[in-house]
């Protein structure tokens, strides 16, 4: 009976969600959601299987390694985040809130525990649509503004996931492909799932959505989109890649070189944001990078698997807990929640965490992916990713600083926000008991020297200074602004000239299509072109569905005799009609009938029939 909490584990957030709008009863709801998620990753046996034929295309689900971590981690956050979306003042939507947080929950938690392309792709397009709403909650201009470049990129991916997996299903011949039927996929079918799911893990320059939906997104969204949502697309790539089957050294170079760019340019742009959350947003987008680049090394070594995915789902696992308690950390410093002092002791050990600093998770995941690092084919990586320890270590010495200056207005209720949060923040704590790694003395002076440049920048912030709100969030839609505006003002002349020269024509061919000058009675509205246009427009659709219902009636009603052939029908001979039953409507045979009658039609006629 426990395989059953597979099925549980995503529609019972579906099953609440129509409740969850209700103001009165419907507050915690949101957390309890993801319950049975819980329960399954504790209770159901990895390798169980279901088989659900009636449902779409034939579902399976079922709890692999991977499949598990990612529930335990994905199905916690959900659990503090509904929490946190109980507690705080969502204003007169909060319902609507809490019903689309608990449809993105059911559609990602879907995902995980779905075994086959179409649970994937179902689960995938309701975390997505449904995290729309999530976005533009706080209903401002910002917001409006952040869920519509959410909508447009998050319909441009699941459309390319679409057709990915759509190829990759005609080409292993399976909607639950095995690693070795993956061997045999296309260059195209490689190409739009790398693409599909890069929007979503926020690769550049993919990642326009991201730094502005996450700081428009009260907390605990922001914290499940950053924490858990982009954090699918890994694991459509590890499920859907023939990783650790073959070698694809052409994509993964591409892979790695696209995350590493995004791990460089990722973390200066974050250093120039003047807000707590959109510096978390870009701090995102560097992991994912990273996260990215490592799957590559994979992709062109596929001994690396063997250990590799075991090291990104740790990775992941670490990442997940820390950006989810950042976030949520910065929520409750705005919402004023009591304990203040105590709030930024657990936002600095966390931003340690994310730094890498030892002792710490940061410390044992990069330990766990030191190996897909050290063997990597461009050995100038490690000195990448040295460089951006020290960086990052600096972006969490900004949101620090950042949090320090927030005015905080106070919103009674954050008890149990609180208290969640400090479970989550211990959990950070314990993972390297949980996980241990050797201390490594390079990520102590690595960590060192991002703390010693902001020590530096903190006494002479002038330089920094200078440059903070240099970049807005969304980068790329700052710098392609002013083309896409002098396109815009171009296009609305062009086609002002061009309506102002054809008006004089449009007109005389209106008066023409009027029949006439107008006459004060009531057929001048019929003759004016839009409803003589319409009427016949309907007569021209009323007839081609009598054209198209007419050979149905003609096939469907019994065939009249002729009265004067009505004896045809009772030949008692069949021998010599035997051509009749071979009759294929061809050219090709000729057939001669010679009915003789007389006034006593007794069935006398004689049917002489000869085929050439």
């Amino acid at each position: 009976m426990s395989a059953w909490l597979l099925l549980a584990a995503w529609i019972w957030p579906l099953l609440l969600a129509p409740f969850a709008s209700s103001t009165r009863h419907g507050r915690w709801l949101a957390a309890l959601g993801p319950l049975p998620a819980l329960g399954a990753t504790l209770v159901v046996p990895l390798g169980t299987r279901i088989e659900l034929p009636w449902l779409l295309l034939g579902t399976q689900l079922g709890l692999d390694p991977l499949g598990r971590t990612y529930l335990l981690f994905t199905a916690l956050l959900w659990l503090v985040a509904g929490i946190h979306a109980g507690s705080a003042g969502l204003g007169p939507a909060a319902g609507r809130f809490r019903a689309l947080f608990l449809l993105a929950m059911a559609g990602n938690l879907w995902l995980i525990v779905g075994q086959d392309l179409a649970s994937f792709y179902a689960g995938f397009a309701i975390m997505g649509l449904a995290a729309y709403g999530l976005v533009i909650h706080e209903g401002n201009a910002r917001a409006l503004r952040a869920g519509r470049v959410y909508l447009a990129m998050a319909l441009l991916g699941e459309v390319t996931l679409f057709a990915a997996l759509v190829l990759i299903a005609s080409e292993s011949g399976t909607l639950a492909p095995a690693p070795q039927q993956l061997a045999t996929l296309g260059p195209a079918a490689i190409g739009l799932l790398l693409a599909g799911l890069a929007v979503k893990a926020g690769l550049m320059p993919l990642h326009l959505w991201l730094p502005l939906a996450h700081p428009a997104a009260p907390a605990a969204a922001s914290a499940v989109l950053s924490a858990t949502m982009i954090k699918v697309a890994l694991l459509g790539w590890l499920r859907y890649l023939p990783v650790g089957v073959i070698a694809l050294p052409g994509w993964g170079e591409l892979l790695t070189g696209i995350g590493l760019l995004t791990l460089a340019l990722a973390l200066p742009i974050g250093l120039m944001q003047t807000e707590a959350k959109t510096v978390l947003a870009y701090s995102s987008i560097a992991k994912m990078g990273l996260l990215a680049a490592l799957l590559g090394a994979m992709l062109a070594e596929p001994t690396l698997a063997e250990v590799g995915v075991g090291a990104l789902a740790l990775y992941v696992v670490h990442h997940a807990l820390v950006k989810g308690g950042l976030f949520l950390g910065v929520g409750l410093r705005k919402a004023g929640a009591p304990a203040q002092p105590l709030i930024l002791a657990g936002m600095a050990l966390l931003a340690l965490a994310m730094a890498g600093a030892p002792l710490t998770s940061g410390a044992a995941a990069k330990a766990a992916v030191a190996p897909l690092l050290e063997h990597a084919r461009w050995p100038w990586i490690l000195t990448l990713v040295s460089a951006s320890v020290v960086v990052t270590t600096l972006l969490m010495a900004r949101l620090l600083w950042l949090l320090t200056g927030i005015d905080a207005s106070f919103r009674p209720g954050q008890g149990w926000a609180l208290a969640s949060w400090g479970g989550l923040v211990a959990l950070v704590m314990l993972f390297p008991l949980l996980v241990p790694a050797p201390p490594e003395l390079k990520d102590a002076l690595l960590v060192g020297a991002g703390g010693t440049l902001a020590l530096a920048v903190w006494r002479w912030p002038g330089p920094l200074r200078r440059l903070a709100g240099r970049v807005p969030p969304g980068d790329l839609l700052a710098l392609l602004g002013p083309p896409w505006h002098a396109v815009s003002h171009a296009w609305q002349r062009l086609a002002g000239v061009w309506l102002a020269l054809t008006r004089p024509l449009v007109a005389r061919i209106g008066e023409g299509l009027t029949l006439g000058p107008a006459v004060a009675d009531g057929e001048h509205a019929l003759r004016r072109w839009p409803v003589a246009g319409a009427l016949w427009l309907t007569l021209l659709l009323l007839l081609i569905g009598a054209l198209w219902r007419a050979p149905v009636e003609i096939a469907a009603r019994p065939m009249e005799s002729d009265p004067m052939i009505e004896s045809t029908s009772e030949i008692e001979s069949t021998s010599e009609i035997e051509s009749t039953s071979e009759i294929e409507s061809t050219s090709e045979i000729e057939s001669t009938s010679e009915i003789e009658s007389t006034s006593e039609i007794e069935s006398t006629s004689e049917i002489e029939s000869t085929s050439e």
